[in-house]
């Protein structure tokens, strides 16, 4: 949560390198999901990406 904007969500998603990225945004599915969300998405977040380091929880499996 982010103390300055409380109605912000974020949303982050774990490959495992970027070829399973670029693979993901192939589906339909997911296609389909960047269009319907793409009216409520900030522009400026999609513009920067990036990289973190995991350091545990379910992405680490």
């Amino acid at each position: 949560m982010d103390p300055h904007e409380p109605d912000a969500v974020y949303v982050y998603e774990v490959w495992e390198n970027e070829a399973a990225h670029n693979d993901s945004l192939k589906l339909p599915a997911v296609r389909n999901l960047i269009k319907a969300a793409g009216p409520i998405l900030d522009r400026r977040q999609l513009e920067s990406s990036s990289n973190l380091t995991i350091y545990g929880g379910k992405a680490s499996l």
